[in-house]
């Protein structure tokens, strides 16, 4: 069975759909099958970036839903496939339609990934999201998890080093040990419609990336094991 991945955040601008791509690429480096559903129809959207090269080919498969009904489309598709992983790239949240497309990714994800910048109103902004899924893993016990991203981090500056600290004070959820910094090959590798890992093979960022891909491979691996629950204390999956 897939091990579905939502990337969200009800805050827009945070690096949802980068982080989506590039994490989507970084799994199907190892061999896997992923399926990328963009579920963001109020930005700049994946779907935005793929139109940039069509023709150039990716190690995943795209497709895009842009209605509330991703909890029965997606278990639809799922049935006659076989992809190892599923990432949703959602739209920012709150009440809005994209609070309810968002709501509709997290009911049936395994996992979500909340990227924050390391500051405090980014923090204090993604407090919606974490509220959203805690009200989820009420009805879903031990069957969603999710992962705080520090992401766009500037690792020379005070607040950038002193990121994860502000971020355990602020969001009471487990913080992904990755950091991925602000880097401008990030941006340019999306603006040139590549993933980071055709732009600089070799650089810093691609190293950032691949331990955020180790540690979600890590959560689907112990997705059985007692869990972290979001309050930092260990929860019993059941």
């Amino acid at each position: 069975m897939a091990y579905i991945i939502s990337v969200a955040n009800n805050k827009g601008g945070t690096g949802k759909t980068t982080t989506a791509i590039n994490l989507a690429a970084g799994l199907a480096l190892r061999g896997t099958a992923v399926l990328f559903v963009d579920a963001d129809d109020q930005s700049s959207t994946a779907s935005d970036w793929r139109k940039i090269h069509p023709d150039h080919p990716i190690d995943f498969q795209m497709i895009a839903m842009r209605a509330p009904a991703i909890h029965t489309e997606l278990p639809a598709i799922l049935q006659h496939t076989a992809y190892d992983y599923v990432i949703i790239d959602c739209p920012p949240g709150g009440p809005s339609a994209g609070g309810k497309m968002t709501r509709s990714a997290l009911w049936v994800s395994d996992l979500v990934i909340i990227p924050a910048a390391p500051s405090g109103p980014d923090f204090w902004a993604s407090d919606p999201m974490v509220q959203m899924i805690q009200e989820l893993q009420l009805t879903r016990p031990g069957a969603l998890t999710c992962r705080l991203l520090i992401n766009r981090k500037s690792p020379n500056t005070r607040l950038g080093r002193q990121a994860r600290t502000a971020a355990a004070e602020m969001l009471s959820i487990p913080i992904f040990t990755a950091e991925i910094a602000q880097r401008t090959s990030i941006a340019e590798a999306i603006t040139r419609g590549m993933t980071i890992y055709e732009f600089e093979p070799g650089g810093l960022a691609v190293y950032e990336y691949n331990q955020l891909v180790e540690e979600t491979i890590a959560c689907q691996n112990h997705r059985a094991a007692p869990l972290s629950g979001l309050d930092g204390t260990t929860a019993t999956a059941s």
